[in-house]
């Protein structure tokens, strides 16, 4: 367990890990664990995105280009910042219902 800690929570001395729990090690262990599956989703989403990036069509006999002419073709950064802000407004839009609700308005 404090091999554990020192490893792969960043623990300093032995008194951190003697205050830890049981069940506060086993819910900082399993976060590791999910942290590492997000590093290699990363890992193979770019590696699938090297493979994507570099695709080509046939643009006549013996002939090929590529699929995507522009960075922006491939991944459209300010299509993307929009969605997320529509979401947020979205929200903040609607924030005020819940409370209505409870209240039996």
């Amino acid at each position: 367990m404090a091999l554990n800690c020192f490893r792969y929570l960043d623990f300093k001395s032995f008194e951190e890990v003697d205050r830890l729990t049981i069940a506060e090690y086993n819910l900082l262990m399993e976060a590791v664990r999910l942290k590492q599956i997000d590093k290699d989703y990363r890992n193979h989403l770019q590696a699938f995105l090297n493979y994507a990036v570099k695709a080509e069509k046939k643009a006549g006999k013996n002939k090929s280009k590529p699929v995507f002419t522009k960075f922006k073709q491939f991944y459209d950064y300010e299509k993307e910042l929009k969605k997320v802000k529509g979401k947020e407004e979205e929200k903040a839009r609607f924030s005020g219902i819940g409370s209505l609700l409870k209240k039996g308005v």
